[in-house]
């Protein structure tokens, strides 16, 4: 028997799943570094993101434990109710109750539910996962709010600690729930690994770009591709996007403005890339752009600069003044001649300014992969 504090974790999607981004990384990477201290057990879907069918291989309705120590169950459709979480609740008897967003119906609101009612002193931390952020409100706001607030007032959220990846993120969530809101801020972790550069060539007026994230409104593509439809003609630059379309109308937006791009501009969709894929093609790019609404993380933006590629985002992400470390540029969304500016400016850039641009996201990201103090963080958020 394990005298080690049992963490329960409820998230949608799970290993092998990797359509769903960066929960997925983050709760693998947290019981990664963190199963010396604590038993991780994690309750999940059978299936991942938009996919028709339950993982390959995968035993469904039992815990089974993977490499990493940690337990997993796998969800089946037929076993996806309320009665069947309760008992898995119940039989875990874990110590703590960690749950990976903050809209989820089956993973988040029920299993809030069911601790009210039955688990009253049971301790949880709920991870908003950027959902709380003024970008991601703004998306399906009247449902979201409504949801909110009638969660409130079941008063679903008394004695539950908030995880925050960031202070912004910090004050997203005082803000909405109070300055009494019981609030632990500790960044989201990635695995530890030792990073090498691949040399690409770059020539100027020429560059090649990309996009890897979930095709949905948060991630802002639409609004990427309607920048790059303003690029001046003179140089060449070409934009292949990476992902899940997790919308299919949003999709049909983007597409409509692919259609109207100059033909200095060139657009390609290259479908999904798995996990595996990601650094290696990564290394062939000179940008990656992100210009989402709101990112609690972003795990592509630290696996771009991991791949030695600088990155182009927004003002609404944990990473900031990525000009002064060489990794690239983080502006606000609404300064789009900026932006435009800084997509010249990398098509623009020698080889010998890419290749500086390129070892210092490298840098950047190492730096990320080494950082001690986060693990520190995040072993005090159960503490």
């Amino acid at each position: 028997m394990s005298s080690k504090k049992k963490i329960l974790v409820f998230v949608d999607w799970y290993l092998p799943g990797y359509k769903a981004g960066g929960q997925i990384r983050s709760v693998a990477a947290m019981a990664g570094h963190l199963r010396g201290e604590y038993d991780f057990y994690i309750v999940t879907g059978d299936r991942d993101l938009h996919a028709d069918a339950p993982h390959a291989g995968v035993q469904l309705d039992t815990w089974i434990k993977l490499k990493d120590g940690s337990h997993v169950y796998y969800i089946s459709q037929e076993k996806r109710t309320k009665q069947h979480l309760k008992k898995i609740m119940f039989e875990a008897q874990a110590d703590i109750l960690y749950l990976n967003s903050m809209f989820s119906y089956f993973y988040t609101f029920l299993p809030l539910t069911i601790r009210k009612k039955f688990l009253p002193g049971r301790k949880v931390i709920l991870a908003p996962r950027g959902m709380l952020g003024k970008g991601a409100l703004k998306i399906k706001a009247l449902k979201k709010k409504s949801y909110l607030l009638t969660t409130k007032m079941m008063g679903l959220y008394r004695g539950v600690t908030f995880h925050a990846s960031s202070t912004s993120e910090e004050k997203e969530i005082h803000q909405q729930f109070g300055r009494k809101a019981k609030v632990h801020v500790a960044i989201d972790l990635v695995e530890p690994r030792q990073l090498t550069n691949v040399e690409r060539i770059k020539n100027k007026g020429n560059i090649k770009m990309f996009f890897l994230s979930r095709i949905s409104p948060k991630k802002n593509l639409l609004g990427t591709l309607k920048l790059l439809s303003t690029l001046p003609a003179g140089n060449s630059f070409e934009f292949d996007i990476y992902g899940p379309i997790e919308e299919e109308a949003y999709w049909k937006e983007c597409n409509a403005v692919i259609q109207t791009m100059p033909s200095h501009v060139k657009i390609n969709y290259k479908g999904i890339l798995e996990n595996s894929e990601v650094i290696d093609v990564m290394s062939r790019y000179h940008l990656s752009i992100l210009l989402t609404f709101n990112e609690n993380y972003g795990h592509s933006i630290v696996e771009s600069m991991a791949a030695g590629c600088p990155v182009l985002i927004s003002d609404q992400t944990i990473w900031k003044n990525l000009k002064e470390k060489n990794a690239g540029w983080d502006i606000a969304l609404n300064k789009e001649n900026e932006i435009r500016n800084a997509i010249n400016d990398a098509c623009n850039w020698s080889q010998e300014e890419f290749n500086a641009y390129s070892k210092g996201a490298l840098t950047f990201a190492q730096q990320i992969f080494d950082d001690k103090e986060g693990v520190e963080q995040n072993k005090k958020l159960f503490a």
